[in-house]
């Protein structure tokens, strides 16, 4: 005879659907996490090649003058 009634089966689906809910958000908060890390460390990188930038013209500015 069927069994048309939820037995532990569908309580296992709920608990999983609810632990799955639960990592897709924490794995959007690591992709949030991540671009703004990618964007602080982008920043960075453009301020540190401006900085020898202008290292590079002061001093080749001292050399010929």
């Amino acid at each position: 005879m069927e069994n048309t009634g939820c037995s532990g089966q569908c309580a296992f689906e709920r608990a999983a659907e609810v632990e799955f809910r639960a990592l897709t958000e924490s794995v959007r908060e690591l992709k949030d996490r991540m671009t703004r890390l990618e964007s602080a460390l982008a920043r960075g990188t453009a301020l540190l090649v401006a900085n020898l930038a202008g290292m590079v013209v002061t001093l080749v500015g001292q050399v010929l003058g």
